[in-house]
């Protein structure tokens, strides 16, 4: 039988950045066995931990930030009865369909019709629906006329919102769209926003245990799904959803989705995801004797004891790539959770946090001194990391040096060529590293200064482009071989604005000899 590539317990919730759990999978396989103790300290989803709990290690599954913890929990736990899930849900369903009814009805001429589907424009004014007639029982779309227009906007505005919704304010940060004075409320319409607060006080009332908190993980997975946040692919046609992917950005206009119809998908999903998961322990031949720990601890100061952990995988933050907690509000906020957005790691963009580079490459090293100091002295520890502009890069190379690790393996995990434009952005690069180290017994290092690490990679590099082109990737594959080998702690130097500036990018994207 042929292994889906994508798991069905990996798909219940859209957080970000999810590995490949068949290369996760490799990992645990080649650097532990069964019954060694694994720890991830930035779980994010849980990928890892879950891959190294099924193959019969005692897991250690670690995220500060709330929703990660939250999906975790729900990920691995096996405390889970499907036909009381069900049941639950049902009784759900039956008081709230009268309601979303309601709230997406449209009448026509010949029937009142239920609403899958709305695009509307910046100012919220609808303009186009799609909906599955009763009669023919096919999907159509039609524009509103100004009656159906107005008639939908009156209903909209004379409604009341009984039920309680979050109000959190976001922290303003230009570079994700979170403007001066927005609130959560903000990415919804009033429709959604009031179908969304009756949903969750159904499941908080009518459903209890884990199949509460399964209920809740859906809800959560699909509140970006009816929001405004969900853009048209106008080269597809008006209503062709694109998807959430960071940002709180609202376009011209935006679709907005049938709340109940879409959480009966990602619940639908999430049935599907733990069935995957369940199975595993279903079989009378195989005996699991491990166990897991969930835990929310500051990655920089973790309660676990010295030399206790046998291997370690961590994805660390991409600096200013993702801003996690400020983008997890849409999460948190309606699970009543409270991030510790100060001890966060992160480069963020909002002038109202203190988190720079500096405070960053600060953060990641006190993150490494704790990884270093839990692992085991024949411990191995696998690094891997989207983000290689120079600054970010630099953080996270010099954190492994600082701290005594031995480089082990070295390999993209995914190879990709980078356009020019892609290169000219200084930004990070679409492809991960992936660094396996052993925790050395001695910790020494080289440093250079900002001239001296300019002067180390212009030579190395003149030297291998004198004698072949390369591409990208294979430019940064050697030059962090040659640093983590000979353990060199280089200074503030970006490595794109060195090639850019002293070399030439070529048509076949590859660098060579200007």
């Amino acid at each position: 039988m042929i292994e889906k590539q994508k798991k069905d317990r990996y798909e219940m919730h859209k957080y970000w950045g999810k590995k490949p759990s068949a290369h996760l999978k490799e990992l645990i396989e080649t650097y532990s066995g069964e019954g060694d103790v694994i720890l991830d300290p930035f779980s994010g989803y849980g990928v890892f931990c879950c891959e190294a709990y099924l193959l019969n290690r005692n897991v250690i599954s670690n995220d500060l930030n709330p929703i990660a913890n939250f999906i975790n929990h729900r990920l691995l736990s096996k405390d889970l009865n499907i036909e009381k899930l069900t049941k639950e849900w049902g009784v759900i369903k039956s008081q709230l369909e009268p309601f979303i009814n309601k709230w997406y009805g449209l009448n026509l001429k010949d029937e009142t019709v239920q609403l899958i589907s709305i695009l509307r424009d910046k100012s919220d004014k609808p303009i186009k629906v799609r909906f599955k007639s009763v009669n023919n029982k096919r999907t159509e779309e039609i524009y509103l006329s100004q009656d159906q227009i107005n008639e939908f906007i009156n209903f909209e505005n004379s409604q009341e919102i009984e039920d309680w919704y979050p109000k959190n304010k976001l922290i303003e940060n230009s570079r994700i769209s979170a403007k001066k004075g927005m609130v959560v409320s903000d990415l919804f319409t009033k429709r959604t926003l009031a179908c969304h607060s009756k949903l969750l006080k159904l499941i908080e009332s009518k459903s209890s245990g884990e199949e509460q908190q399964l209920l809740k993980l859906a809800f959560t997975a699909n509140l970006a799904n009816c929001s405004k946040l969900v853009p048209p692919i106008k080269s597809r046609g008006e209503m062709s959803q694109g998807a959430w992917m960071t940002g709180f950005y609202v376009g011209d206009t935006y679709i907005e989705n049938n709340v109940l119809q879409y959480f009966e998908n990602r619940l639908n999903k999430i049935i599907k995801g733990k069935k995957d998961y369940l199975k595993f322990f279903n079989n009378p031949f195989f005996n699991y004797k491990n166990t897991y720990k969930v835990t929310q601890f500051d990655a920089k100061l973790l309660d676990i004891g010295d030399n206790s952990v046998d291997y370690i995988f961590a994805d660390p933050p991409y600096g200013d790539a993702v801003p996690y907690f400020e983008q997890s509000v849409i999460w948190n906020s309606w699970l009543r959770l409270e991030p510790e957005y100060k001890n966060e790691i992160v480069v963020s963009d909002s002038k109202f946090r203190s988190k720079k580079i500096t405070d960053f490459e600060s953060d990641i090293n006190k993150a490494f001194v704790e990884i270093r100091r839990v692992l085991k002295s024949d411990g191995y520890f696998s690094l891997t990391y989207h983000s290689l502009s120079g600054l970010e890069w630099r953080a996270i190379t010099n954190a492994c040096i600082y701290n005594g690790f031995e480089m082990i393996s070295f390999k993209w995990l995914t190879q990709k060529n980078f356009t020019p434009r892609q290169i000219n952005r200084y930004k990070s690069v679409k492809g991960d590293v992936l660094v396996t180290f052993k925790k050395s017994s001695e910790v020494n290092f080289t440093i250079l200064d900002d001239n001296q690490t300019e002067m180390f990679f212009k030579q190395n590099l003149k030297s291998w482009l004198s004698r072949e082109s390369l591409d990208t990737n294979e430019v940064f594959l050697r030059i962090m071989k040659l640093i983590f080998a000979e353990r060199i702690i280089i200074g503030s130097v970006d490595l794109y604005k060195t090639l850019v500036n002293n070399f030439h990018f070529t048509k076949t994207n590859q660098w060579s000899i200007k």
